[in-house]
């Protein structure tokens, strides 16, 4: 009979794998210049938006705003135009669309590895 072979633990050296983090985005008050307009109008909504640690946002975030869901602002970057990343305090102009009735202006975003 033959005699098994006998293999030692150990381990392997390894190889360098490292992950990112994963964070929310917040956004607290928000307000608008204006609480109701007309077509053509020109309303500034503003809010102050950082992550779940209380940290700024990087200028290459991008997001829309809506009104429920038609888009009045597209594809946005956090770009100092529009971002102070000392405060957190966006700022975005828009233009009232032409629909009639009571809406919801909201700032929405897509997953973003940036």
């Amino acid at each position: 009979m033959a005699v098994p072979d006998k293999y030692v633990a150990g381990q392997s050296t390894g190889t360098p794998f490292e992950t990112g983090e994963t964070k929310s985005v917040v956004v607290t008050a928000e307000a608008l210049s204006a609480a109701s307009g007309y077509e053509g109008d020109s309303i500034t909504y503003t809010a102050t938006v950082k992550d779940e640690s209380e940290g700024p946002l990087p200028a290459a975030f991008v997001v829309d705003l809506e009104i429920d869901s038609t888009k009045v602002v597209t594809a946005q970057a956090f770009d100092v135009a529009v971002y102070d990343q000392a405060t957190s305090l966006l700022t975005l102009v828009f233009t009232v669309p032409a629909a009639v009735g009571t809406f919801t202006v909201k700032l929405v975003w897509a997953e973003q590895l940036i």
